[in-house]
């Protein structure tokens, strides 16, 4: 009889038991990774000087350089679209390319620093913040200069190198 009450208290006891009391778990990882690449994007500019009748024009402009944070760059102006133009002295040209007007980029306010594409004092260098940085362009048109009417124009490459 002893068998029989220990069978039937084990039974009584089954139903009480969870499945869970018998769950085994273990644990594992999930990798998570991102990568940032180092970018940079200009934003082209313009720079109108308007209407010249002999007198000097100066007039200003904003380069927008964007780079990931912490990443040098460098940029620079090449010498333009203009025939016989040089950084030192670019030239706005008619359509016909005939005739020209002398005008120049500078770094500075004081119109003292050339902005060309020669490395050190004429490019600019800067490190990216990760949002747009914006980097003035001072242009001028010297007085006295005697052309023809028309319309005159560049085209200056700006290189954003990092």
């Amino acid at each position: 009889m002893k068998k029989s009450t220990a069978l039937f208290l084990a039974a009584g006891l089954l139903p009480g038991l969870s499945l869970d009391a018998l769950a085994v778990s273990t644990t594992g990882q999930l990798d998570i990774s991102a990568i940032v690449p180092t970018q940079c994007v200009v934003q082209s500019a313009a720079l109108p000087f308007g209407v010249y009748s002999s007198g000097a024009l100066q007039q200003n402009a904003q380069i927008g350089v964007a780079c990931s944070a912490g990443t040098s760059y460098t940029v620079s102006l090449d010498a333009g679209t203009g025939a016989g133009g040089n950084v030192a002295s670019r030239k706005l040209s008619t359509a016909d390319g005939a005739n020209s007007l002398n005008y120049g980029l500078y770094q500075d306010a004081a119109r003292t620093r050339t902005w060309g594409n020669s490395s050190g004092s004429e490019t600019v260098t800067g490190v990216g913040t990760g949002t747009a940085q914006n980097l003035p362009v001072y242009g001028y048109i010297p007085a006295g200069q005697t052309v023809r009417a028309g319309s005159y124009s560049d085209v200056v490459a700006i290189t954003l190198s990092y």
